[in-house]
């Protein structure tokens, strides 16, 4: 993400803090989507991924005037949406089975429509991929998403898993040997071009 539209993120988000309901609509509007993207990875009940970015919103509106300013909009509220949807994902657990809240399900799903992946490679080929992916540990394949999907720094990475950055470079370092281990002759730079299309 560039650094004018972080820039203009906290500006957004300043006027939120001092009050203006325009400001608001604008972080919804613009947030919500990649919140909702981003559950829907994390567990495997649309609405309850859904239900928690009203949670959150509803927490921010109510909190307004207890929030400090931030830079980094963006990383901000990924992370206060993953602990508020891994905290609801441990409420409901009898319905939505998880291994422990920070193994929470992360399925990703390779994008279809991608007309550059669909010349560069078969339909065979982009199911390899999707299976090794999804054959990771979750914590690899969250870090993988956040770089690759959402285009975070690894320290905004490090910020929404809670974790040091020392420790994000390292679970991407693995994730890539494994995924090499699999995809023995799959050339790299492909790899990266599926990991870099949003699903």
């Amino acid at each position: 993400m560039a650094l004018h539209s972080w820039e203009g993120d906290a500006a957004t988000w300043r006027q939120f803090l001092e009050g203006s309901r325009d400001a608001f609509a604008t972080l919804y509007a613009s947030f919500a989507p990649l919140l909702y993207n981003y559950g829907c990875k994390q567990c495997a009940d649309p609405r309850l991924a859904e239900d928690c970015i009203q949670d959150v919103f509803e927490y921010l509106l109510a909190h307004r005037t207890q929030l400090s300013a931030v830079s980094n909009v963006r990383a901000y509220l990924i992370k206060t949406y993953r602990r508020a949807l891994l905290r609801k994902i441990s409420n409901v657990r009898k319905n939505i089975p998880v291994d422990s809240a920070d193994e929470a399900s992360f399925e990703i799903v390779i994008s279809p429509e991608s007309r550059l992946i669909a010349r560069q490679s078969s339909i065979r080929r982009r199911e390899q991929v999707r299976v090794a992916v999804n054959a990771l540990p979750p914590r690899m394949k969250e870090a993988l998403f956040l770089r690759f999907y959402e285009n975070l720094s690894f320290e905004d990475i490090a910020a929404v898993m809670d974790i040091d950055q020392k420790s994000v470079y390292k679970i991407i370092y693995k994730a890539f040997g494994k995924l090499r281990q699999k995809l023995i002759d799959f050339p790299f730079w492909l790899l990266l071009c599926y990991l870099s299309v949003k699903a």
